[in-house]
């Protein structure tokens, strides 16, 4: 997942990172806000904030969903890994979604949807990387989460590291035609409005 790169005002932005435990239970954890297993004295707080004229202190419909997606497939790989009698001492995930908004706010014969999701998963594992695409394969199949959303087909890059490396291991795409992914393009758009603010900057 690309970090630092800006994409066009029309786009939002929505991270949620997780973490695996023993007994299948997981953490999942957005913009410093805390766990979506926090205990609320008043229920589960999910909504939109302030800024988006909603009253909810915590997790927004968007994060939430991809908390759901991140946690059906750690779940499910705990299930593969046991399966395929592969083993791994902890998981960690990345998610983001872009989504483009002009049609919930600005333009309403605009349909707001996914410009694509990216989906990163980081195990720690001696197993080689032939075992992980074999667990990667048999988590694409069973989990259910990843199923709604390629059969929505919602661009989706899901890519595979090795805790304790940078580079990726294999990555995988799913609802992508050839040629640039929807977030190469976003970014490609965004650079000419960067480039003029920052003229307008120094023309000052």
């Amino acid at each position: 997942m690309k970090e630092g790169v800006q994409y066009p005002e029309y786009v939002g932005v929505s991270d949620v990172t997780t973490r695996s435990f023993e007994h299948m239970r997981l953490e999942a954890y957005f913009d410093g806000q805390p766990s979506i297993m926090f205990d609320e004295p008043e229920g589960f707080d999910i909504g939109d904030p302030p800024e988006l004229r909603g009253r909810s202190r915590g997790w927004t419909p968007v994060h939430a969903q991809l908390a759901a997606l991140a946690g059906c497939t750690s779940i499910t790989i705990a299930v593969v890994a046991r399966d395929q009698k592969l083993k791994y001492a902890d998981l960690s995930t990345k998610i983001r979604s872009l989504i483009d908004i002009r049609g919930f706010f600005f333009d309403l014969h605009l349909q707001p949807k996914y410009q694509q999701v990216n989906f990163d998963l980081t195990l720690r594992t001696s197993a080689t990387t032939g075992r992980i695409k074999a667990l990667a394969k048999e988590t694409h199949r069973r989990c259910p989460q990843l199923g709604v959303f390629r059969m929505a087909k919602i661009p989706l890059v899901v890519t595979w590291y090795r805790a304790g490396n940078k580079r990726p291991l294999f990555e995988e795409r799913f609802g992508l035609r050839a040629g640039r992914t929807p977030e190469e393009r976003l970014v490609a758009k965004a650079q000419p409005a960067k480039k003029r603010a920052a003229k307008a900057r120094k023309s000052r």
